[in-house]
């Protein structure tokens, strides 16, 4: 994957302008910001709300994974030694531990649609 002069960002190609000289290894962002090219010209730019929505998918998707660890340090810290819930609570982070990856696997065609769906359209310039 390229990876942009300025920023040194790596993206996919649809990610970078087109041109020459200065114009040549630049992502779009860095475009507008280094007035290369306006912000109607850069069809690939994330806005504000586009940026936060796939920002809230990607933390929806792996949420997940910050909130188990957690919940097993809850349990090692505080519920170890409370009978009988933390034999309970120790029985529902196995059975969450386990059903995680199989979880995350099926959601995933989901994520990719919601993400395919707020990827914004790209119109690849004849010869690249």
């Amino acid at each position: 994957m390229p990876t942009c002069r300025f920023c040194s960002g790596t993206y996919t190609r649809e990610n970078f302008i087109h041109g020459n000289g200065p114009r040549a290894q630049v992502c779009a962002r860095c475009g507008v910001e280094k007035n290369f090219i306006t912000e109607e010209e850069a069809a690939n730019l994330f806005d504000d709300k586009l940026r936060n929505a796939r920002l809230s998918i990607v933390a929806r998707r792996y949420s997940m994974f910050l909130y188990i660890p957690a919940l097993w340090t809850l349990w090692i810290m505080f519920l170890s030694s409370v009978q009988p819930w933390g034999i309970y609570f120790l029985l529902i982070l196995v059975a969450l531990t386990l059903f995680a990856p199989v979880w995350f696997f099926i959601r995933s065609a989901q994520f990719a649609g919601d993400m395919a769906r707020l990827t914004p359209a790209f119109d690849r310039p004849k010869g690249h």
